[in-house]
């Protein structure tokens, strides 16, 4: 199975937000744009249309919604928290700034369908199967750019 590493595309930033239990609400301005992200890594946010297809693919899985709310012209954009579980159960080689370029799997028959993972230098990484991002593709979310990871292939001395 091929997997991507998951990036956020473009300059839209959703305004910064302290992560906690429940829902949260920020009263914003313009929220107007939001429509143009679905994706925000640096909140760790996801849209509704995002969550509803990741949904499909995972079994469980634990949201919380973030209302942005524009008090002036009462309109409302709903992100979820979005934080892949970590996944340690495979090989791989970083590039310099310590993404994964590539990646293989132990166990390929448990690996999972998206997934965290965290280099030695702390760089945390959204993995997503390619089923799901070339759904995401097809379902056009925006705001997200996919990059292919190559399969690790194993030296084999005969």
């Amino acid at each position: 199975m091929r997997y991507f590493i998951m990036k956020p595309l473009g300059k839209i930033l959703l305004p910064q937000t302290e992560e906690r239990e429940g829902t949260e609400v920020i009263i914003t301005s313009d929220i107007s744009r939001f429509g143009e992200i679905d994706y925000d890594e640096r909140s760790g946010l996801i849209s509704d249309r995002f969550k509803s297809l990741i949904e499909l693919y995972t079994l469980k899985s634990d949201f919380e919604p973030v209302v942005y709310l524009d008090a002036e012209k009462q309109e409302q954009a709903v992100f979820w928290r979005f934080a892949p579980p970590v996944y340690e159960n495979y090989k791989a080689i970083y590039k310099n700034n310590g993404v994964p370029s590539h990646i293989s799997f132990h166990e390929p028959e448990d690996a999972p369908i998206l997934f965290t993972a965290k280099s030695p230098r702390g760089v945390r990484s959204v993995i997503i199967s390619m089923a799901v991002a070339e759904s995401a593709l097809r379902r056009g979310i925006l705001g997200v750019k996919f990059t292919k990871t190559e399969e690790l292939i194993e030296d084999i001395a005969w």
